[in-house]
């Protein structure tokens, strides 16, 4: 499939031939119901959030919104707590339908980005369902509800390639990329990517069959997260026939990174309706938190499920966690918990959110449609990031992730 002639679409290395089959008809475009925000991107310099939080200074910067400070997470100085600082720099990943990334190595002060194509309807082949992870030194992006899909790999997370059939091995022979793909992430030991094959990789570069295989009834795959930390894999599954499962939303955990699952008991459903379009699941300890329309909450790395409240009368779009505790974004705010089930809103950013995301010392998100992105160094005071494309209002972001690598890609 050429790319086509477009201002905000790459050249793109050499395309897989597969076969696709997307989803029931029915499946909307839709982001989370939102309470709060304008959805305008915010052009101030300024931080912004609630006036009743409890918020830090910013580190100071130029009006432009970049700074001249060691950003957060940076391999500078060790804080004043004396920790030693990461080995390597933090970089903040951003992922939307088209092939769209975006890539920030300044704790997300600054973006740049990079489209593959500018197909970024709901049922393509560039759709970004499948989200984004990181691990073993490289960043793998899943693409597709509909044929090709695509796989990209980065070393950096900001140079990507479309891996082409010498990267998709049966037997040891070069094979075609099958179909589209409706999940990847890292269990610890590998990246696994679940298409019409379930394939694994070390890397991220060269991918080989697995014997993995979903729980009886999983007719859609909707989202798939790895806790490396943890050996844990998660999946939000959803039973669409009623063949081994009611029909309707559920989720199972692995500890064997995906050959056998468990289901918990007591799962409420509309915890996870919507969660391919909005939605996350976060692990912090033994504690599991899922949350879309309704918020669920185990105790037991998923084993037994509480339906617990949600922050606000907006839906979830997005669930992070840092060592102290779990985050949210829902419509315009940020809140904050430290059990997963108690709520405490810390900033409001004045536009509907899509992502977050947080890893050493380095917070971020973005809006729904990629039009504002935003950093922090705390979680609860924020500011605007700058950006190196014009918004067009075009983009669903899906998914974003923050990964070490050796240096700030240049």
């Amino acid at each position: 499939m050429p790319c086509p002639a477009s201002p905000r679409c790459a050249p793109l290395l050499p395309i897989l031939a597969a076969f696709a089959c997307g989803s029931a008809a029915g499946d909307p475009a839709q982001g989370p119901t939102s309470s709060g925000g304008t959805g305008d991107a915010s052009t101030a310099g300024d931080p912004v959030g609630t006036d009743d939080g409890p918020g830090t200074t910013a580190p100071a910067g130029t009006d432009d919104g970049s700074s001249t400070a060691d950003p957060p997470g940076s391999s500078g100085p060790a804080d004043s707590t004396g920790d030693a600082p990461p080995v390597g720099v933090p970089v903040v990943v951003a992922v939307g339908d088209g092939g769209w990334l975006a890539s920030s190595c300044d704790g997300g002060q600054s973006f740049t980005h990079v489209a593959f194509s500018d197909e970024i309807d709901d049922h393509s082949p560039w759709t970004a369902f499948a989200g984004l992870a990181h691990g073993n030194g490289s960043f793998v992006a899943g693409f597709g509800w509909g044929a090709p899909g695509h796989l990209l790999r980065s070393a950096d997370g900001r140079t990507w390639e479309d891996l082409g059939p010498e990267s998709f091995l049966v037997d040891g022979v070069a094979t075609a990329y099958d179909s589209w793909t409706v999940g990847v992430a890292h269990t610890g030991t590998q990246f696994v990517a679940f298409a019409s094959t379930r394939w694994g990789s070390a890397d991220g570069q060269t991918w080989t069959p697995t014997a993995i295989e979903l729980p009886p009834g999983s007719d859609q795959l909707r989202q798939l997260r790895g806790f490396p930390d943890a050996g844990l894999l998660f999946a939000s599954l959803e039973s669409q026939s009623g063949n081994g499962h009611a029909v309707g939303n559920f989720v199972a955990v692995s500890e064997d990174e995906g050959l056998t699952w468990q289901e918990g008991q007591g799962y409420t459903p509309s915890c996870s309706d919507g969660i391919q379009h909005f939605g996350d699941a976060e692990l912090r300890g033994d504690t599991l938190v899922v949350g879309s329309h309704d918020v669920c909450r185990s105790l037991d790395r998923g084993a037994t499920w509480e339906l617990v409240g949600r922050p606000t009368d907006a839906d979830i779009a997005d669930l992070f966690a840092d060592d102290t505790s779990f985050w949210a974004a829902s419509g315009s705010r940020i809140w904050r918990s430290d059990d997963g089930a108690a709520w405490t809103e810390v900033a409001d950013l004045g536009v509907t959110l899509r992502v977050a995301a947080s890893g050493e010392g380095v917070y971020a998100a973005a809006q729904e449609r990629g039009s504002a992105l935003f950093w922090s160094a705390d979680g609860v005071t924020w500011s605007p990031s700058t950006l190196d494309w014009t918004p067009d209002g075009a983009t669903w972001v899906r998914d974003m992730v923050v990964g070490v690598v050796p240096a700030c890609p240049g």
